[in-house]
């Protein structure tokens, strides 16, 4: 050990008892060679042995770098408070630091910026966050295994003590700090004030006399920040970590701590004559710098607070997924709110630059909006030019797309949705923004939907149901029939549903839905299956045979966007296939059937009615029927689609009045 040469600035008071293990530990993180950005002399470690059995180890500190003091107590309380208290009147230091616990180890900015900290204010109470070591609460880790040689090696595996930072790697947050730095702690292991301070506080009250203290420690700390014109100082990216030891708070049993708690929070209202509540600091100064390790602990407080009767450090209104700490006003005008939808969209993707250029497109049309001027606060930064990187092109361009699609300029939508296609060839909104732009409003399934609403169909029969969202609008009473090979059903099926997994060929040559339908003619079918004209046709051929003269027949996927996506070989992810020829086929060959096309996005939905189930046509010539149209090229209808495949509106009194010419009863509710 070193003699003083001058009074040292900084004194720490350690309390150690039973832990010869993790006591050397602590104080070699305390010692001159561990601690940096302080000078030996500048601080002294006084170590207060509690009672220990048998007495700390001098010899621990004999070896150590820097001042370190040992002073014993014999016949000592239960309670640390009056080993504090003595520690305190032994410190030299105009900083005085308490560290209650001895068995937490330190890292190696804690005296530098703990002596900073208190230079801030004439009251400073310099504040460490506690941690655990290992990776859970220690109640917790003990019951899985957690013990002292596994700890040991988790030590190890960081090379300790050569860069203590690194403690952050292998810690976990402590229970009264279990919310970080951003929301007040209970208490703090490594204290620090000024002599002053602790002159006022009268340190620690050692009318808390239960084993361990009780809720001494929480107390201390709560009373210092209560002083008049005291300032609360939060060390950054220092902490002390907690080893297991058998500690009567940090390592009891996990059932029997709310007990113990409750013995001790009655006590300091005994003492205090109010409940224990923690301490808060409204404006806590912030001191330090922040290790990599501990910054993901940080930013889960942040975001996500453990619930201790607060409303986390954004307050309970923040919206993590757009980072607004107040409620969000929607705008008045329908275009500018859409406009913000599409940038939360975006933003909530991660897709910053897209959020930023649609924001900032809002703010064109509508200045003073404070909604796409807060987004570009966080968002625009992503983009300081006027394109992104080539590999988020895509997704850029896309969203511009569906911004002046909103806007009502094609033009600019289009050619955005184009360039989106550029970077991405095989990027589906795209497709689908174009086909939107093709065949505005209602989709298809909003179609199917409102068909089942009107028909109100005895029996339905879906061909390729996929995962499900289209067979889900069949109601009660309908009786519904779905088949696919591989159904991926993902909904909830609201009325009586038969799913037959196996291909259509085998459905109908098993004769299944004779089965069902009693005898009665099937009402509705929706063919969505192979999007290969074979296919399509063979299973309307099948369809029509179990229909009625007022039944109805829908076909998906009739009306292609381009040549590419189009082909019966599937190209893109966006795929009609050549459905489109199943409704030339069945004009020539059936000139008695009503066919017309609604032209619903994404690739509109062809509706067949005044079925025959007797005809022979297509069943007897489907060889025939099959060799004219197989070859078609589509470049022979693409600029006359909608007249090849009597496109009407995207309109329902259309539809309605084609319906009723037919003789079909619709709902008299959706009618009106």
């Amino acid at each position: 050990m070193e003699k003083f040469e001058r009074k040292p600035d900084v004194s720490v008071v350690v309390v150690v008892y039973n832990m010869a293990r993790e006591a050397a530990r602590t104080l070699h993180s305390l010692s001159a060679g561990y601690q940096r950005h302080i000078e030996p002399d500048d601080y002294e470690v006084i170590v207060a042995d509690n009672g220990s059995n048998p007495p700390f180890d001098g010899k621990v500190i004999e070896g150590l770098c820097g001042n370190f003091r040992l002073i014993r107590i014999d016949h000592a309380s239960r309670s640390p408070a009056q080993a504090v208290n003595r520690g305190i009147a032994e410190a030299r230091g105009e900083v005085i630091g308490v560290m209650i616990d001895g068995a937490r180890m330190v890292t190696p900015g804690l005296l530098h910026f703990a002596r900073s900290g208190a230079a801030l204010y004439d009251r400073a109470v310099v504040a460490t966050i506690g941690w655990f070591l290992g990776f859970d609460d220690q109640r917790w880790a003990l019951e899985g295994g957690y013990d002292k040689k596994r700890e040991d090696a988790l030590l190890k595996s960081i090379d300790w003590p050569a860069d203590g930072y690194r403690l952050f790697e292998i810690g976990t947050l402590a229970g009264s700090s279990v919310n970080g730095w951003l929301l007040p702690i209970a208490e703090s292991n490594a204290l620090f004030l000024r002599r002053e301070l602790w002159e006022m506080l009268e340190g620690f009250d050692e009318r808390f006399d239960l084993p361990s203290g009780g809720l001494v420690n929480l107390d201390a700390y709560r009373r210092a920040l209560e002083l008049p014109n005291a300032e609360s100082v939060v060390l950054l990216g220092e902490g002390c970590f907690h080893q297991i030891h058998g500690g009567i708070a940090t390592n009891s049993d996990i059932d029997l701590f709310p007990d113990a708690f409750r013995r001790w929070a009655q006590q300091y209202e005994t003492i205090r004559g109010r409940p224990w509540a923690s301490p808060t600091h409204e404006k806590p100064t912030y001191l330090g710098t922040l290790p990599r390790p501990a910054l993901s602990h940080l930013v889960r407080s942040a975001l996500d607070p453990i619930p201790r009767g607060n409303s986390g450090p954004f307050g309970r209104s923040f919206d993590r997924s757009l980072w607004s700490i107040t409620p969000i006003e929607r705008p008045a005008d329908p275009g500018i709110a859409a406009l913000v939808d599409l940038a939360h969209t975006e933003f909530r993707a991660g897709r910053f630059e897209a959020a930023a250029t649609v924001a900032r497109l809002a703010r064109s049309h509508a200045p003073d909006e404070m909604e796409p001027q807060r987004l570009l606060a966080h968002a625009g930064p992503w983009l300081r030019t006027r394109m992104p990187p080539d590999d988020r092109r895509a997704e850029f361009h896309l969203a511009l797309g569906e911004a002046y699609r909103v806007l009502g300029d094609e033009g600019k939508s289009a050619s955005e949705y184009r360039a989106a296609l550029t970077f991405d060839d095989d990027l589906m909104q795209a497709h689908i923004g174009l086909a939107k732009l093709r065949m505005p409003g209602d989709g298809y399934l909003v179609w199917l939907e409102r068909l089942h609403a009107a028909i109100v169909p005895e029996t339905y029969l879906e061909i390729g149901i996929a995962r499900g969202q289209s067979l889900s609008y069949a109601r009660p009473p309908t009786r519904a029939v779905g088949v696919d090979p591989e159904p991926t059903i993902n909904v909830p099926l609201k009325t009586e549903t038969h799913i037959f997994c196996e291909t259509s060929d085998v459905f109908f040559a098993e004769r299944r839905l004779v089965q069902l339908l009693n005898d009665r003619p099937l009402a509705l079918a929706f063919i969505d299956g192979l999007h290969v004209f074979q296919q399509s046709l063979k299973d309307f051929m099948h369809v029509e045979t179990l229909c009625g003269p007022r039944s109805v027949v829908l076909i998906h996927d009739t009306v292609p966007l381009d040549e590419l996506t189009q082909r019966p070989d599937r190209q893109r992810k966006f795929y009609t296939g050549d459905v489109w020829k199943t409704v030339l086929c069945l004009k020539h060959y059936r000139p008695d059937l009503d066919i017309f096309t609604i032209a619903t996005p994404p690739a509109g939905l062809t509706v067949v009615t005044g079925l025959d189930p007797t005809s022979g046509v297509l069943a007897n010539r489907y060889d025939e029927a099959v060799s004219q149209f197989i070859e078609m090229p589509f470049s022979a209808v693409e600029c006359i689609l909608e007249t090849m495949l009597n496109v009407i509106p995207n309109d329902w009194s259309i539809v309605q009045s084609r319906l009723e010419e037919r003789g079909i009863k619709l709902s008299m509710k959706l009618k009106e």
